[in-house]
């Protein structure tokens, strides 16, 4: 889970390879002015799957995979595609 944290700018100037290191390390820092929040220093994603989300391109899962239900037994595909075929030569 992604843990935010708010720094100063002035402590942001203060100890930049610290505060880069949170970041990196998976922390969203919020860089604030007086209190006020002005910029988002989020991590970069490692996995393609998180820089699709983090793009817009992708949307996180609304359950887990172990909540969805078993797939359903259909028929033999071969014997399916077997029977299509045989009805079309007719």
């Amino acid at each position: 889970m992604n843990h935010m944290s708010e720094v100063e700018v002035h402590e942001l100037e203060k100890n930049a390879s610290a505060v880069v290191a949170e970041a990196a390390a998976g922390e969203t820092v919020i860089i604030t002015d007086r209190g006020r929040r002005v910029a988002q220093m989020p991590s970069i994603p490692t996995s393609p799957l998180g820089r699709l989300l983090v793009a817009g391109a992708a949307r996180p899962a609304r359950r887990d995979i172990r909540e969805l239900p078993a797939p359903q037994r259909g028929p033999h595909l071969s014997e399916e595609l077997a029977a299509m075929r045989s009805a079309e030569r007719f």
